[in-house]
């Protein structure tokens, strides 16, 4: 059992640690941990590409399946291959969706707030304002889309240090109030 309990801090206090390496890296290098998280989605694609590939390879001609696999395997090497070969311009089309999204968000919003306003509702201003902020955002998604990548990608960084230092201080507090229990029992034992 005392074995296991150390495993198991072991194993928290590793994935801690490893948390908040992986947050500093993606905080002070963000462009270059966007290009090597495409470019590993890229090869996973790839690969997908090929299991699909031996797939097909395995099954009877003349069943549907065959054509569904052979389909998977061109769709999924072809998007893999690209993807590695332009990880920097996939990264960037990230933010430009995203800021496609909130503009149309945002003009729905704008849509709502001028109901509210025709209809006089008190906070009409609040809801006008909002839906100009989410416009904003997404006009500036799309105006500086590599910005934005680098931006998002800090505050991966600083969640992931924040995570693995908020698990290193719940282990440490969970340790101490486990050997305060244990030394209760063990006093209500002699006593």
């Amino acid at each position: 059992m005392k074995e296991w309990l150390r495993e198991l801090k072991l194993h928290f206090a590793l994935n801690a640690g490893f948390s908040i390496v992986c947050g500093v890296v993606l905080f002070l290098w963000p462009a270059m941990s966007a290009r090597i998280a495409c470019m590993a989605l890229g090869a996973v694609l790839l690969v997908m590409g090929v299991i699909h590939l031996i797939n097909f390879l395995g099954t009877p001609s003349g069943m549907l399946m065959r054509q569904v696999e052979l389909a998977l395997t061109v769709v999924f090497a072809a998007v893999g291959i690209w993807i590695l070969l332009k990880p920097d311009f996939v990264a960037s089309l990230i933010p430009i969706i995203m800021g496609v999204i909130l503009i149309a968000h945002g003009a729905n919003d704008l849509r709502q707030a001028v109901y509210l306003l025709k209809e006089k509702y008190d906070y009409s201003w609040l809801a006008f304002l909002l839906a100009v902020l989410t416009l904003a955002a997404g006009a500036v998604l799309i105006w500086n889309p590599f910005g934005a990548i680098s931006l998002a990608v800090k505050f991966i960084g600083v969640f992931l240090v924040y995570d693995g230092i908020s698990d290193l201080w719940i282990m440490s507090a969970a340790r101490r109030v486990g050997k305060a229990v244990r030394r209760a029992v063990e006093e209500e034992i002699i006593d």
